[in-house]
């Protein structure tokens, strides 16, 4: 958990409210990525100040949309697994802690109550569309998964991605799925992680020149997969870095952003 400290605990079984259309929040975003993070006094800021415990004038300029972001407490086995989940929120990315900000999912008990209700009728629509255009999902196992991710990688993002996720998936601590076009192209990978309650999705890519429904189809697909295995909880990376398209797609999803403790025990 990071100095800033939260104002609202959030109760077990409670979806966590998304941000990622708040004014404030998005405002304050674009202004971090146009910054290039978190740099100088408001560094500090982050690193020292408890926003929840002490409104400084200070803090309510610089952080107004992370005041009440709500605390989200999981605990994860002490594995190798487990204890990689703990280390991807731990630090800092540009100067924002990474634990600050989490776009977190609760998932349902019943997989099939993911897809129920209006706010999930974006999502239902257009993996509907990918379904008539023919396109499948399904788990891969470890070889597979490094061949497809292969031919999805853009090669500027090569050697960030491909030797890290290569090396995760032959170790068995990520898990692979794919969205599959009829003619069997890789519409869209993604990689997953999971300890105890918790999963990470790790990565999600859409191949070169193919239709952006089929990373609905998947992501309904991976949730309800997770749901059915036990998993509670799915976290990705902090919202704060995300580029308008992916916070608009987070949003249909039903991530809510949160402070993410995860603990090891």
């Amino acid at each position: 958990m990071t100095a800033l400290e939260p104002t609202i605990p959030a109760e077990p079984d409670v979806p966590v409210t998304s941000l990622l259309h708040d004014d404030g929040f998005v405002a304050l975003a674009d202004d971090l990525q146009h910054r290039g993070g978190l740099r100088g006094r408001a560094a500090r800021l982050v690193a020292r100040a408890r926003v929840g415990a002490a409104r400084t004038a200070l803090a309510s300029r610089v952080v107004p949309a992370l005041a009440d972001l709500p605390h989200v407490p999981v605990t994860v086995p002490d594995t190798e697994g487990g204890r990689r989940l703990a280390a991807k929120y731990a630090g800092r990315n540009q100067g924002v802690p990474r634990d600050l900000a989490v776009s977190v999912l609760r998932l349902p008990e019943k997989p099939e109550d993911y897809l129920r209700g209006r706010s999930k009728q974006a999502l239902r629509t257009n993996s509907r569309r990918a379904r008539e255009q023919g396109v499948t999902c399904r788990a891969v196992d470890p070889v597979e998964s490094v061949a497809r991710l292969a031919k999805v990688v853009p090669e500027r993002w090569w050697d960030d991605i491909v030797p890290g996720a290569r090396a995760d998936l032959e170790a068995g601590l990520c898990t692979g799925w794919i969205a599959e076009a009829a003619d069997g192209a890789t519409e869209v990978l993604a990689l997953t992680s999971g300890a105890g309650p918790l999963a990470r999705l790790d990565l999600m890519l859409t191949a070169p020149d193919r239709d952006g429904d089929s990373r609905y189809l998947l992501s309904a697909h991976v949730v309800t997969e997770l749901a059915a295995a036990g998993t509670r909880l799915l976290a990705v990376d902090g919202a704060l870095t995300l580029a308008p398209g992916l916070r608009h797609f987070q949003h249909l999803l039903g991530f809510g952003q949160a402070t993410l403790d995860v603990q090891v025990a």
